[in-house]
């Protein structure tokens, strides 16, 4: 039998090496590590490979798989036909950097889909700060909007100051009841973040306006050029809070980055609207793998 581990903080430094350049927003040991509970993450080792899997409790359907990472040559088969015979799990979500392995490695083996709710979209930082010509007019007036209103100022935020920004999160969560499911907890997911700030170096900013936060984001750097927004949120009674807090945190935290991954759609026709509006340069691609009968 195979013995599945829980997924603790000494695992990011050999995690990270193992992930390589795999720049897929939830295949980062920072969205791993904040929803390892409410996403019911484990892994195992099988013959060297690093095995995760979210393994929730009741309906078996409910289970999927990644990626084996570190899997020796030759032992990807294996990886894949331990995680369905030893945890029941028929589906796995990779990145697309990984098909040719599995394709090389496992012919024949699954069926292939592409998971469009969970492709990453990946802007120019640069872009997203300045908003220039027509295709940014709409969010340059969101930004405007903000900007001539009211006034504000930018907060760099890390532990030991994000209880600033607990009214208002406490507030906006109070009025997104329908946030959470079953398998993920945002607030819960935050609160991690923030208790392990330094240990996944992270970095945050907020904005104020008189002395209230109205919206704050955290991110992380997960290549030398491209930066990785994590969490956002924005109190929408200040008019273009979002647009702002967008722009902010990207010239104040990530100015020196030439990308930004913004993550994924999910699914939902409105969030697709609105990263689409931001004109992302390219996805980071995300397939489901079904094994054949």
């Amino acid at each position: 039998m195979i013995a599945l581990k829980e997924i603790t903080l000494d695992l990011k430094e050999r995690y990270d090496r193992m992930l390589g350049e795999i720049p897929t927003s939830f295949y980062r040991f920072s969205n791993i590590f904040m929803a390892r509970e409410c996403s019911h993450l484990k892994y195992a080792e099988i013959d060297g490979a690093f095995c995760l899997a979210a393994l929730p409790p009741g309906d078996p359907e409910d289970a999927y798989g990644f990626f084996p990472l570190n899997a020796e040559e030759g032992r990807l088969r294996h990886a894949f036909m331990a995680m369905k015979e030893e945890f029941g799990i028929t589906r796995f979500y990779v990145p697309s950097q990984v098909l040719p392995q599995i394709e090389s490695e496992c012919p024949e083996m699954f069926l292939l889909e592409a998971s469009r709710g969970d492709f990453d979209y990946v802007y120019h930082t640069q872009d997203l700060i300045q908003l220039p010509g027509k295709k940014y007019h709409a969010k340059r007036n969101h930004l405007s909007k903000f900007v001539s209103t009211y006034q504000y100022e930018y907060l760099p935020i890390d532990g030991s100051n994000f209880d600033q920004c607990r009214p208002m999160m406490d507030e906006w969560f109070a009025q997104h009841t329908d946030v959470n499911t079953r398998f993920f907890d945002e607030e819960q997911v935050i609160n991690t973040l923030i208790a392990n700030f330094d240990a996944l170096k992270l970095r945050a900013g907020a904005l104020k306006v008189e002395g209230k936060i109205c919206a704050f984001s955290i991110g992380e750097l997960i290549a030398p050029d491209t930066a990785h927004i994590i969490i956002e949120k924005a109190d929408i009674q200040y008019k273009g809070a979002y647009a702002a807090i967008n722009q902010a945190f990207l010239e104040n935290a990530w100015s020196e980055t030439t990308y930004v991954n913004r993550e994924e759609d999910m699914g939902h026709e409105g969030l697709r609207k609105a990263k689409e509006s931001y004109h992302p340069v390219r996805f980071n691609e995300v397939y489901k793998l079904t094994f054949k009968q």
